[in-house]
């Protein structure tokens, strides 16, 4: 049996290797790549570190601005289209929370009404913010949802007692990569976790 060079096949002439211009062809493509992929890879890892920060910021706000005013906030999730978006809403005194406050709005005039009690506190947010390109709520899940909230509007409660509603937001990406955002009820802490994770495995 006759084996036939590689180079033969090839029509090569060289038995050398590659000549320098072609390395550097390879070179200059693999450099094109790279120039295309890294920056992207990169802004998608600080767009999630951007909203890490912005939410340990502001859970921490809200907790102290509930206390100071003796008034119960609550940070509101609106996933009801993209990009969604969240802002900071409080009405005055200590209000508990109705069992049915994530039920049809048609049936619950007593929620309809309580909604508009809260309103916007724009000191701490001056617009709503929003998700950065490529990033949505994949839920928020709080001690007092039966399910986790996938759509519409979702929200974690502040009291001026110091108390937080313990809360799990999960924040996810286009490429399925998940993160969850972990509300302590007792120091309104937000930590960071860079799987999906429910309240129920955290209990566990």
């Amino acid at each position: 049996m006759t084996l036939i060079s590689p180079l033969k096949l090839f029509n090569l002439k060289s038995p050398k290797g590659f000549t320098l211009v072609e390395i550097l062809i390879v070179l200059a493509i693999f450099a094109g790549i790279a120039a295309m992929g890294i920056p992207a890879l990169f802004k998608k890892s600080d767009n999630i570190k951007k909203v890490a920060r912005q939410l340990t910021s502001l859970t921490k706000e809200v907790r102290n601005r509930a206390k100071l005013k003796n008034s119960t906030y609550r940070i509101v999730f609106d996933m009801t289209a993209e990009p969604h978006r969240y802002w900071v809403e409080f009405m005055q005194g200590s209000k508990p929370i109705p069992a049915n406050l994530y039920e049809s709005k048609k049936d619950n005039e007593a929620e309809g009404s309580r909604a508009r009690s809260f309103q916007k506190d724009t000191s701490l947010m001056k617009k709503e913010r929003e998700l950065p390109n490529g990033l949505t709520f994949a839920s928020i899940e709080t001690i007092n949802t039966k399910t986790p909230i996938s759509e519409g509007l979702a929200y974690v409660h502040y009291f001026p007692e110091g108390f937080v509603e313990a809360a799990v937001i999960q924040v996810t990406n286009k490429n399925n990569l998940t993160w969850s955002f972990v509300i302590s009820p007792l120091t309104g802490q937000c930590e960071i976790i860079e799987e999906a994770k429910s309240l129920k495995d955290l209990n566990q």
